[in-house]
């Protein structure tokens, strides 16, 4: 087996070697690979686009399981049933082009359909739960399993049972309706034109690094900002100064921008009594330190006093639409 260098594969730029590195061209190979790791009691991890991760630069262990091949679309009546590793621009082009709606929201959202999935993502007024009919994906032991919506599989926001039993999502079919083609395309350059007008493409990112919580009413990215995160220094590690919840990567290790963000964490916790849980995933093998403090949680202790007159602030921006 040869190693493989992860960062040329990363959204993020990171990421040492693996002991190998595995690119099935459909549902049955990746079976079969997972099948094979399962019974060596081989580690692995699936990288899929890397969008939403932090690939650990240190030496991988294990396997590593790439959608570099399964990029298939098909479109059957109302429905287009895609691989894992179509990119979501490219399904919003294919709903343009066959005026269907549902996927408008999805261009120039970085990453691929099966990670969109796995995760519930949402953004522009859509959700991938909202169009989904079923998923084909493959469990530990390399068996196929079908998945309805009706399986619970979508649990709220970034929330999916894909995300606890670690089926891989291998194939989804997403139900469309007939759209307006002009008003379809208004959409996805809106989507476009507001990701570049927040430089969201200007470095290396894995996009927000923080979820939102709900119950707080305030956006993360809010938080930091107003936690005077963007005062935090480091040599290559900077906040994107229109979205304090993306970290750019100026050539930074894995190491340094992980601790970059517990640092935007603490930040946050210590003005607003908001402890922030990680929506960016880290993959690789961490050492024991890092990972308990990937792992640290504190129980929310909201400062009212602070927490009050931004929530105000924050819901007057959405009502502007700002």
């Amino acid at each position: 087996m040869v190693e493989q260098k992860l960062s040329d594969y990363a959204y993020y730029r990171t990421g040492g070697q693996c002991q190998a590195l595995y690119e099935p061209k459909d549902i049955n190979e990746l079976s079969s690979i997972v099948r094979q790791l399962y019974e060596s009691k081989t580690p692995y991890f699936v990288l899929g686009g890397g969008t939403n991760s932090l690939v650990w630069d240190d030496y991988y262990p294990g396997a590593v399981i790439l959608f570099t091949k399964m990029k298939k679309i098909v479109r059957e009546g109302y429905e287009f049933i895609c691989e894992a590793g179509v990119e979501n621009t490219t399904i919003a082009e294919a709903g343009l082009k066959a005026s269907m709606s549902g996927v408008s929201w999805m261009n120039r959202l970085p990453g691929q359909i099966g990670a969109t999935v796995r995760m519930n993502a949402r953004c522009y007024e859509g959700e991938i739960s909202h169009v989904v009919s079923l998923v084909r994906a493959v469990l530990f032991d390399g068996s196929i399993v079908n998945y309805t919506p009706l399986d619970g599989i979508f649990r709220g926001y970034k929330d999916t049972l894909f995300m606890d039993n670690g089926a891989i999502v291998a194939e989804v079919a997403l139900s469309l309706t007939p759209g307006d083609r002009d008003e379809i395309e208004a959409h996805m350059k809106f989507c476009e034109d507001d990701r570049v007008r927040k430089e969201q493409f200007t470095y290396p990112t894995c996009g927000c690094v923080f979820k939102n919580n709900y119950d707080v009413g305030i956006s993360s990215g809010m938080l930091l900002e107003y936690a005077d995160a963007k005062k935090l220094n480091a040599k290559n590690v900077a906040l994107n100064p229109k979205h304090s919840n993306f970290v750019y990567n100026k050539g930074a290790s894995s190491r340094e921008i992980l601790e970059f963000t517990f640092e935007m964490r603490e930040l946050v916790f210590q003005k607003f009594g908001v402890w922030l849980k990680y929506e960016m995933e880290i993959l690789g093998q961490l050492d024991v330190e890092l990972q308990y403090r990937l792992l640290e949680d504190r129980p929310t202790q909201v400062k009212a006093e602070e927490v009050g007159p931004l929530r105000e602030v924050f819901l007057a921006k959405q009502r502007k639409g700002v």
